[in-house]
């Protein structure tokens, strides 16, 4: 390849402006909505820390081997078969001989005569749930002998694991540690968390979240209205002292964000959610911003909105549904049985239901849920954010020059590290983040030629 020569510097300056312009264009006139990309539930609910299944291998007849996802490592597993303990596996691939083989070497009948229920419990105890299965095989003979040609055996699996080759992400990728906020409002936050919500290492889940919605539903009560344009980057733990000394306002946004923050700080590991979708930045569908914690007794993500004063939505079974679930819920109409936790003094005064001042209360979620309805139809887009949990910039372009940390994620998130999106809807954010990257590139390569040009140009003077 031959080097760019002084004469070279005639297109590539012109190249290298355009390309530049390009760039510009594209970053100044971009849809807010534009900077997302389109992922799936089982990458988004089912973290590396909970245990999924990302296959089954067959290695001989009636022997299963299971190639777990998770980030934790047991000692060995405990397997049991039809609730009887038969064996004792070593590893995170477990092996499973589905005969019914038993610690004496003994087989229980074929496998094929009867369904078996599996339990996997990994040790030492309480290091993670227990998977469940049920497996039927049925052999190729058995096929054969009924009139058709069939060449490998079949096992039929029942199981609500998760199966699948998707992406995990581990807990840590979506929860902040806030680092960028100084060390001194970290310890003041502590302070709060340990003193004035009362958190305690003994504390199950649910109630710290009921412990940090308590604390901030009395101390933002009356903080609503309009934020100031500095509140789209301050870090929440300034965001919540304004709001709380009454020399700032906060919609949603402010909400969700001083709720995740105290809630990681509390131990819950939490995200930032927002949905929205608008049309360039004029016509707007629908917006809205909340948070999901995850519950370690679950192994869930569940829906938390300070704004509404409302966390703890279950279904039938009391299991926690998260963001994607109530979106389905609310297309279908299908509140039946689930509920939700409220604090009634928070913002459901006039609900028809008795309850203790900053007491939850457990109601139907349909006497409560208006806001789902409103916001995730068929045209909301989800965007899930991890860290760092700050606002993307929107139109005030002079707030990049505040803060450094402000101004390199909105570059990266423009370019190639954008919030996670789940819709009902297609979205363009695949063609959109080639576009930026190839005009991007094209903007370096170009500056890099006219680099290699002027640097020939000097040796050869």
């Amino acid at each position: 390849m031959q080097l760019p020569t002084r004469r070279s510097l005639r297109w590539l300056l012109p190249c290298f402006l355009i390309v530049l312009t390009a760039n510009l264009w594209i970053f100044f006139n971009r849809n807010w909505e534009d900077s997302l990309y389109p992922t799936d539930y089982a990458t988004l609910y089912y973290p590396l820390d909970a245990p999924t299944l990302r296959e089954w291998q067959v290695e001989g007849p009636n022997r299963l081997r299971l190639d777990l996802a998770w980030n934790k490592t047991p000692e060995a597993w405990q397997l049991f078969s039809d609730g009887k303990l038969v064996q004792t596996l070593p590893g995170n691939t477990p092996r499973l001989d589905l005969t019914g083989r038993q610690f004496d070497g003994s087989t229980s009948a074929p496998l094929q005569d009867f369904k078996h229920h599996y339990q996997l419990r990994p040790l030492p105890a309480g290091l993670g749930p227990d998977l469940n299965f049920s497996v039927t095989a049925i052999s190729a003979d058995y096929y054969r002998k009924n009139g058709m040609r069939w060449p490998k055996d079949i096992y039929l699996v029942q199981t609500t694991l998760p199966v699948g080759n998707f992406l995990r992400h581990p807990l840590s990728y979506w929860t902040d540690d806030y680092h960028y906020i100084g060390a001194a409002n970290l310890a003041a936050a502590d302070r709060v968390v340990r003193e004035q919500m009362g958190i305690t290492d003994q504390d199950a889940t649910l109630t710290r979240i009921e412990k940090v919605m308590r604390y901030l539903s009395l101390k933002l009560a009356g903080s609503g209205g309009v934020p100031k344009d500095d509140f789209r980057w301050m870090d929440p733990w300034n965001i919540c002292q304004e709001m709380i000394n009454g020399t700032g306002k906060g919609w949603c946004t402010q909400n969700a964000q001083i709720y995740t923050f105290f809630a990681n700080r509390a131990g819950i590991p939490t995200r930032f959610v927002f949905g929205a979708n608008t049309q360039a930045d004029v016509i707007i569908y629908n917006g809205h911003s909340w948070a999901e914690s995850w519950v370690k007794e679950q192994n869930r993500w569940t829906y938390v909105d300070l704004t509404q004063s409302l966390y703890g939505i279950a279904d039938k079974q009391g299991i926690l549904l998260n963001t994607a679930d109530i979106l389905h819920l609310c297309e279908h109409d299908a509140f039946d049985g689930i509920t939700a936790r409220i604090f009634k003094d928070w913002h459901w005064q006039n609900l028809a239901v008795a309850a203790e001042p900053l007491q939850p209360v457990t109601v139907p979620y349909s006497m409560v849920n208006w806001l789902a309805r409103q916001e995730y139809g068929r045209q909301a887009i989800i965007k899930y954010r991890h860290p760092p949990n700050i606002e993307d910039v929107r139109g005030i372009y002079s707030m990049l020059s505040h803060d450094r940390t402000f101004a390199w994620t909105n570059f990266t998130r423009y370019l190639y590290d954008p919030p996670a999106a789940y819709s009902m809807l297609p979205t363009d954010g695949v063609s959109i983040y080639r576009l930026r990257q190839t005009l991007f590139a094209a903007l370096i390569l170009s500056l890099s030629l006219i680099l290699v040009a002027l640097s020939r140009k000097t040796h050869a003077a």
